[in-house]
Parts: C-alpha cells; structure tokens; sequence
C-alpha cells in the first residue's frame, strides 16, 4: 500500500553519511513519542548516535518509545525526560543537563481540524514551544536545531499551518537578534504514510467499520512521503552545511485523496461507499512546498531545496512571540485565530506592526 500511495520511487538518502555523522553526536528529540518523533528515535538508535535523549510530555508514548529503542540498540546511551515543551523552565534544565549537540524540534500539534477549534493552543505549542526549545537548545550550546514544520506553512489557510511559519520565522528573527553558532534550519513535510491522524489509517478505520468512506472534496490532492524518507530527509539537512532556512524535498506529483480511498476499498473487496461531506476550516484543495512570498533554491542534496522568505525584514522576534503568547494566554479562540492570520500576513508582507 505504501508503494502504491506514494505513486514514486521512493527516495534514499545516504546512510553512511548520516552514519559518519551521528556517530560522535549527543542527540536530543522533543515529541519523541509522536510518529516521526518515534520513527526518528528509532533510526538514531540504528545509526548509532553517542547519546540520545527522548523527551514527550505524553506518558505511555515516552515509555513505548524508549522499551523500543533500548531494544534496538542495547548498548546505546539513551535518557527519557518527561517534560512539556511549553515549560520554558523545565525545558531549559532538561536540554542543560543532557548537553545535547543536536536537537531535532518534532513536538508539535498537527492535526489540522483540532487546531481549528484550538487556536490558543496551537500558539502555545507550535510557536512558544518553538521558542522555549530553540532558546534551550543555544543556551546548551547546541551546533545544530531543526524545526519540523509541514507544507502548510506555506501560503497557510489553518491555524496549524500558520503557527508553522511563524516559528519558521522566527529562526530566522532568533538568529537576527541573537547571533550564534547555533545551525538553525526546519523542513517542511508531506502527509506521512500511516503517521497518527493521517488518512491511511482514518480511511482504514472507516472501511472496517462497514463505510462510509469521508472525503471532504472529489478534488482534494495532498503530497505523501513514507516515514523513511521523512528521517531521512531530516536527518539529511539537520548534517547539511547549510543556512537558515525552510528547506523541503521533491515529492513527485501530489496524489488524489479520493482514488486512495477507492483503491484501499477495491483493495478491501468490500462494498463502501464513498460520502463527500465538504471543506472544512482550514482545509485547502492543493497543497504548495513554498509560496509567492519566497524564493526557491537548490541545494547540494539531491531533490532538496531551501526555502527562504522574498524580503529580508520577514521573521518574527522574540518580542513578537511574547506578544501573541500574552494573547493566546488572555482572549478567546476566535479572536486568537483572527489575530494570528493578521500577525502572519504582516510579516511576510514586511510592514510595521506595533508590539505592545
């Protein structure tokens, strides 16, 4: 099935570079017990990194995650923190204590309707967290931190999308008014193969339980990558000697939510109808890797590109951050999705917004 979905070969990075690279290398992941945060884990555990540390605020997921990396790679040098990315406090002696040389940032909320609904969240998650964990990380002394962000960072149309891009951004205002050595990059992904809340497993689900099959739109496209690929194109770009920036990989041409879906029921043998229930908030027909407000540019990696905003005053400082953070903290979800989208489309655009 994955085969199938992808509707491409599927792309292979260079395990020996990546080998040769991790090997000396203390590495530490936040939502270590997310899918890619586990799929990332897991890999590291493979390549034989020197120290990894695995930090989630979830519980049970932490505990899985590192009984799964203990038995992979007995020997390894492993620490488990349960912590919240929001808390700033926590967070920074977490990231002091295990002196990480990497820090790869997965911990995030990414379900796109949830966010809709949960805009306050979303901010306090996908922007403060961001910042919490990048402050962490070069206050440790970190040489590498990678965001992970997703494709609907660009010209976003959901909240969740949004607060992407700004913490892309404020990488970029980070580094602009603290200077370090610190390489801060992100990459955006596709729709991950069979990751938690994707539509494979929805899907799935929906064709056990007798049907309907959902699909919002008959139009509805989105770009897909098999979790390898995701590692791998992390992994790749966090060692890659290159800039700040939003880099992502080729995916091939985005694939058709409906015929994935009449696929998986022909492939099921049953009969299932299909019910097309609509768009919902924040839902776009086509997803794009970058949009007008950027420009594109290879890299030394095959298929990969950075991605970087048009207009050098485009990126959000850490006073911006402790603004919206006061404002997720203080009004209500509406108003916060107004003023993010606001926020969002002052910055990119380069005008003057007064902080206060």
């Amino acid at each position: 099935m994955t085969g199938y979905c992808l509707g491409r070969p599927e792309v292979r990075f260079d395990l020996a570079a990546l080998k040769a690279f991790y090997a000396d290398k203390r590495v530490l992941i936040t939502g270590a017990a997310g899918s890619v945060g586990s799929a990332l884990s897991l890999e590291l555990a493979r390549l034989g990194c020197a120290h990894l540390a695995m930090l989630d605020q979830f519980d049970h997921g932490l505990i899985n995650i590192v009984e799964s990396v203990r038995r992979t790679a007995p020997k390894l040098q492993i620490t488990e923190a349960l912590c919240d990315v929001r808390d700033s406090g926590r967070l920074d002696s977490w990231v002091r204590r295990i002196a990480p040389d990497v820090v790869i940032h997965s911990a995030a909320l990414k379900h796109v309707h949830l966010g809709e609904r949960h805009p306050v969240e979303c901010v306090l998650t996908n922007l403060v967290g961001v910042r919490n964990a990048l402050s962490a990380a070069v206050n440790a002394g970190a040489g590498h931190f990678m965001l992970i962000s997703s494709d609907k960072a660009a010209a976003p149309s959901c909240v969740m999308g949004a607060t992407k891009r700004l913490a892309e951004l404020h990488l970029t205002g980070f580094q602009k008014e603290r200077p370090t050595t610190t390489r801060l990059k992100s990459v955006r992904f596709g729709n991950v193969l069979g990751s938690q809340g994707s539509v494979l497993p929805r899907f799935e689900a929906q064709i056990e339980a007798g049907g309907p099959l959902e699909v919002t739109h008959p139009e509805m496209e989105r770009f897909f990558m098999s979790a390898q690929e995701a590692v791998g194109l992390i992994l790749s770009v966090t060692a890659l000697d290159g800039e700040t920036g939003a880099y992502f990989m080729e995916m091939g041409e985005p694939v058709s939510i409906l015929e994935i879906g009449r696929d998986l029921i022909r492939n099921s043998g049953k009969q299932i109808d299909v019910e097309i229930t609509g768009l919902r908030q924040g839902e776009k027909l086509k997803e794009q890797l970058a949009d007008d407000y950027e420009t594109v540019a290879a890299t030394t990696l095959p298929g990969v590109f950075r991605v970087t905003p048009a207009a050098a005053e485009a990126y959000v400082t850490s006073a911006d951050v402790a603004h919206l953070e006061a404002m997720a903290r203080t009004m209500d979800n509406a108003l916060v999705r107004q003023r993010v989208f606001a926020y969002l489309d002052d910055r990119i655009q380069c005008q003057t917004l007064a902080v206060g």
